[in-house]
């Protein structure tokens, strides 16, 4: 019986053992798979957030080199100062910029600084690059001026479209280092700048791996995940993204690269294995400890096990949950997340009832013309404000509301309401806040409100709704706010619809130019040019010019528009002349966003060229309001249509902010003063206002022009004060081409 009883203990203790090691093989296995799922998702976020270090850095450096370039546009005429007004010129740019100094070096290599003196520069290479039209960013270099380390930040500076220097801005290189620092992994990460054949351009003060800049990356490490001629050709593309191992003085490092999208640079960051899989291999190693104890004493394993797995488990929670908070926290104002705001809003939409009787309404709200605050202040006070104004809205919210800051000055903001006088209410307090409160700057707000009357509604489509609302009313000159209506939908999804076919109805011949007629006020009959105007024409229906125009301004189809409109007013005016027509003067508008490119005169000037037809038959508008987004700009495209010989006029003058300063510094031809100010001929002020911007041209020696002419007796009116030219319905209505060239030239026609 004892000899039983021992078999039963042999063979139940060998049960025991068998369970055991299964236990321990399963286990094992099931904890290194743990292990490789951790391992390979910290690769995946470390990934992630290094490509979004990478952007970071990539803004930073393109916002210090567009710098540059708008500094450019000032040195149009540099080459004509004196030695006096250059230094005083290159001194106040380098005061007002980032830069300890700002350099203009000649097509011939000679360089001046106000700071410093002269010096020669033709070799270098960033110099080299500009004069050639390439923006760029040295390397590392010895100063010529101080002989410090510094980096160059250089663009071609143009005149009459054609390059006639280089402007640089110096940036001390430790300074520059502080901005590729980061402190992903508790600032174990290291980020550098490498070039496409992977030599260092910059590295960063905290360097993990000690590298000197100007070596080559591939040189000094050995790839493991792949080789490095396999790596160089995936860094060096234009849009280069991705990670790879590497070893280096007998340690194992993981790397993720992102490029910068200018200079052929790319941003690698690495950090060492260890770091970024330490969690990982702990897990593995008290797996391993586990299995040893296990297998030496089976039950009391068990319950070790059981306990040890429940400390990992919650350690492996607690991880990924800390890791998950960053994406919850926005890393400028420390405020919540717009992935947060996501969450919470469809979280406490789940826990309310859809009776239909919703009382939230979602508010998208912005800060209109938000660089001007970056380019007065800079960034570092922008978001010291953008900081102020979370504040304020955290402090206004109640139970059950939220808020983020999408993006740049984007908020949204989730409230309750009653009624319509409450959302007044909230937006007017926050207004008054920001006046009061934040003195840097007086900013101007944009609300757009979407009361939600669907709760299970997309929270993406329900802000889609308010952005709608809140860009009706954007651009305006205080703050305001617009609710979201179902005719913004539909307005949409036409623009949609539009958007789909415009490129075909350009291609098909759907755009005809008109011509509306001039006169002059002196002799009423006489017509003395017309405006180009374009006409959509779609399975033999006109699309009205508002249901167009706007989107084309919108989304920069305008600007091939404007083009097309040019191209064909040119070719007409060479028929003319060819069969010797007395040439009359046609009015072009160009929209603003023409005004961006750096070859949009030049490009007038060669359809001009191509049907070799003078500019002088040729008139620009621009809209008034247009000089006021960046008058330096307006006024070199202004110099260079007048040294290419266009008339120039500027259109709807007085809606805007009319200012002197803009007349005495731009070189106008016409003003072209807006209908709404003939709406009522008896109204006195109006009357008065028409009579001093008539009297103020002629003392400019401008002429002026009044459009949407419908009666006699703003025909009388207008030409009482000495107006100089009209058109109108009165006169004459939009019409096509052939119609004007009977108009205008029957006689003649009869003649040929």
């Amino acid at each position: 019986m004892m000899s039983g009883i021992f078999n039963s203990k042999v063979k139940y203790t060998l049960f025991l053992g068998i369970v055991a090691v299964a236990i321990v093989i399963v286990c094992v296995f099931y904890i290194y798979n743990v292990s490789r799922a951790l391992e390979e998702d910290n690769l995946v976020y470390f990934d992630e957030i290094a490509s979004e270090t990478a952007a970071s850095i990539g803004i930073k450096l393109g916002e210090l080199l567009t710098s540059v370039r708008n500094y450019s546009y000032r040195f149009a005429e540099f080459d004509s100062l004196t030695r006096e007004e250059q230094l005083a010129m290159l001194s106040e740019t380098t005061n007002s910029s980032a830069f300890h100094d700002i350099v203009y070096i000649d097509l011939e290599g000679y360089a001046l600084s106000a700071n410093y003196g002269e010096a020669f520069l033709s070799r270098r290479e960033y110099f080299n690059l500009a004069a050639g039209g390439v923006s760029n960013i040295s390397g590392i270099i010895v100063g010529d001026f101080t002989g410090t380390r510094i980096n160059m930040f250089a663009a071609p500076v143009f005149t009459k479209g054609e390059i006639t220097g280089v402007l640089t801005g110096a940036y001390d290189t430790e300074e520059l280092k502080d901005i590729i620092y980061t402190d992903t992994f508790g600032g174990k990460a290291s980020c550098y700048i490498i070039s496409f054949e992977g030599s260092i351009v910059l590295r960063p003060n905290i360097d993990i791996l000690g590298f000197d800049p100007g070596i080559s990356m591939f040189e000094a490490i050995e790839p493991t995940s792949d080789t490095a001629q396999a790596l160089m050709p995936k860094i060096a593309a234009a849009d280069a993204q991705g990670t790879f191992s590497f070893e280096f003085e007998g340690e194992s490092y993981a790397a993720s690269f992102k490029s910068v999208g200018f200079n052929d640079w790319t941003v690698v960051t690495v950090i060492h294995s260890s770091d970024i899989l330490a969690f990982s291999r702990n897990v593995l190693m008290m797996t391993t400890t586990f299995t040893i104890v296990f297998m030496l004493f089976v039950i009391a394993g068990w319950m070790l096990w059981g306990v040890k797995f429940w400390v990992s488990k919650k350690k492996c929670i607690d991880t990924i949950a800390e890791r998950d908070n960053l994406k919850y926290v926005d890393s400028l104002t420390g405020g919540p997340s717009f992935e947060k705001f996501l969450n919470d809003v469809r979280a406490v939409f789940d826990e309310t009832p859809d009776d239909g009787n919703s009382i939230y309404s979602m508010i998208s709200m912005d800060i209109n013309k938000f660089r001007t605050v970056n380019d007065h202040l800079g960034y570092e006070e922008g978001g010291k404000i953008l900081n102020k104004l979370a504040n304020l809205i955290q402090a206004g919210l109640m139970e059950g509301e939220f808020y983020t800051r999408r993006s740049a000055d984007s908020f949204c903001i989730l409230i309750k309401y009653t009624s319509d006088v409450d959302i007044f209410g909230r937006i007017e307090t926050l207004i008054n806040d920001a006046y009061y409160q934040i003195e840097e700057y007086k900013l101007i707000l944009s609300f757009g409100v979407y009361k939600i009357d669907d709760l299970t509604m997309d929270i993406r489509s329900i802000i889609d709704r308010a952005d709608l609302a809140r860009k009706t009313i954007k651009g305006n000159n205080e703050s305001s706010s617009a609710f979201f209506d179902d005719n913004m939908l539909i307005k949409i999804r036409e623009e949609k619809r539009i958007e789909n076919i415009m490129e075909y109805a350009l291609e098909s011949n759907e755009f005809k130019v008109y011509l509306q007629p001039k006169y002059d006020l002196n002799n009423q009959s006489q017509i003395i040019g017309a405006e180009a105007l374009v006409r959509w024409f779609r399975d033999g229906k006109m699309i009205p010019p508002g249901g167009f125009i706007p989107i084309f301004e919108k989304n920069g189809f305008i600007t091939k528009i404007d083009k097309f409109v040019f191209e064909e007013v040119c070719k007409q005016q060479k028929l003319w002349m060819n069969r010797k027509y007395d040439m009359r003067t046609i009015s072009v508008n160009m929209s603003r966003m023409n005004l961006q490119e750096p070859n949009f005169v030049r490009d007038l000037y060669e359809i001009c060229n191509k049907y070799n037809v003078p500019t002088k038959y040729f008139e620009i508008e621009i809209t008034e309001s247009v000089a006021f987004e960046n008058l330096d700009i307006l006024t070199r495209v202004f110099n260079e249509l007048k040294n290419y010989g266009f008339h120039i006029s500027i259109d709807d003058f007085g809606t805007g902010y009319s200012s002197l300063n803009m007349l005495k510094n731009l070189p106008v031809d016409v003003l072209k003063i807006d209908r709404s100010f003939l709406s009522d001929t008896h109204n006195e002020r109006a009357n008065n206002i028409i009579n001093h911007v008539i009297k103020l041209a002629m003392s400019l020696h401008m002429k002026t022009i009044c459009e949407g002419i419908e009666t006699e007796e703003q025909v009388n009116l207008l030409s009482s004060l000495n107006c100089d030219m009209a058109q109108g319905f009165y006169f004459a209505r939009p019409m096509p081409i052939e119609e004007y060239e009977k108009l205008l030239y029957s006689d003649a026609m009869v003649t040929n």
